[in-house]
């Protein structure tokens, strides 16, 4: 995806284009794939924090569900897993939403027409 960025802006430069029109779509194309990563890792972000709470004891919703586990508390685990796990739905939600205001082709298959 790089390379053909890298030659994408090469080649409009060339044709005579502003640096500026060059770096708007470069940075609008190098963001697509930036967002759709976020979108996929939400949920590991979030399980890496759970290990860093656990590691050092820090009191948070990681450190909470391993004194759950340890006691066997079913309900706050359950608890907990529901709060994880809407909080990884809205921040997807949204990222769907920014994906939409950033790619004119998702407005145009919103709309019903051909991309």
């Amino acid at each position: 995806m790089c390379i053909i960025l890298a030659a994408y802006s090469h080649y409009l430069e060339t044709l005579g284009a502003p640096r500026r029109l060059v770096r708007k779509y470069a940075f609008r194309n190098a963001m697509l794939p930036q967002i759709t990563g976020l979108a996929l890792q939400l949920g590991t972000i979030l399980a890496g924090a759970l290990v860093t709470e656990i590691v050092f004891s820090y009191p948070g919703l990681g450190y909470q569900i391993y004194r759950a586990i340890t006691n066997k508390d079913y309900f706050v685990i359950q608890g907990i897993f529901l709060f994880i796990i809407v909080g990884v739905l809205i921040a997807n939600f949204i990222v769907d939403i920014v994906y939409v205001l950033v790619d004119p082709r998702t407005r145009i298959g919103m709309q019903g027409g051909q991309a």
